[in-house]
């Protein structure tokens, strides 16, 4: 809920800002879009207890399926989006399940608008929760069983990441019914993203700040 109200506020004042700056009834396009693209994250600080555990480790390129809306002005640009990503990876009989949700708003100025293609840049604003699972494949849970001290194997971690960053984005076919756009950007974590449990205190827990990632996403407009 957090992470929707800050992508609802952001998105609120940059169309506010785009209104002003395009006030001489300049044409303001809004188009709502889907997409697929990538995060490469640069490191996983939980891996290394993974690791140590000769657990399996999380993923660090994960695809994202994306949905938002774009504006696009005659001077600025951006968009809210929404990305969904989920990875899995096993060592044995044990496996982690990742499970990720994003929400990005962009803010760019138009360097290039033409009839058919713009080139635009400017800065990125990303929230992403994640939902670690690390399980044993072989767990059996008995319903004639159900006390949790004797059901085990299963251990659900979470955390909350702030990114901000440089962003590019290249519109083709902006004349076409269907337009596609590429984003590029480069995402700083700046805050702790420390590893929690809804289920349990979490002992020698470790942050993911400073370990910054690439994004890159095409979508059809």
């Amino acid at each position: 809920m957090k992470k929707i109200i800050f992508v609802l506020l952001l998105t609120y004042g940059f169309q506010s800002f785009a209104q002003s700056d395009n006030d001489s009834n300049e044409k303001v396009d809004v188009d709502f879009y889907f997409g697929i693209g990538v995060q490469v994250q640069s490191k996983y600080n939980l891996n290394d207890k993974l690791k140590a555990a000769n657990l399996p480790e999380l993923k660090e390129t994960v695809p994202e399926f994306q949905v938002g809306m774009n504006i696009f002005g005659e001077k600025l640009s951006g968009d809210a989006e929404f990305g969904f990503l989920f990875s899995k990876n096993d060592k044995g009989a044990s496996e982690n399940q990742n499970i990720g949700f994003t929400s990005r708003l962009r803010v760019h100025y138009n360097f290039i608008n033409n009839e058919k293609v713009a080139f635009t840049g400017g800065l990125n604003f990303a929230a992403t929760g994640s939902e670690v699972d690390i399980y044993n494949k072989n767990n059996v849970i008995d319903l004639n069983d159900l006390e949790p001290l004797n059901n085990n194997g299963h251990v659900s971690l979470r955390n909350q990441v702030f990114f901000a960053g440089p962003s590019v984005s290249l519109y083709l076919f902006k004349n076409k019914s269907t337009k596609i756009r590429a984003n590029l950007g480069y995402e700083f974590a700046f805050t702790n993203g420390k590893w929690k449990s809804d289920f349990a205190s979490v002992e020698n827990t470790v942050k993911e700040n400073g370990n910054n990632r690439f994004v890159f996403g095409i979508s059809f407009l």
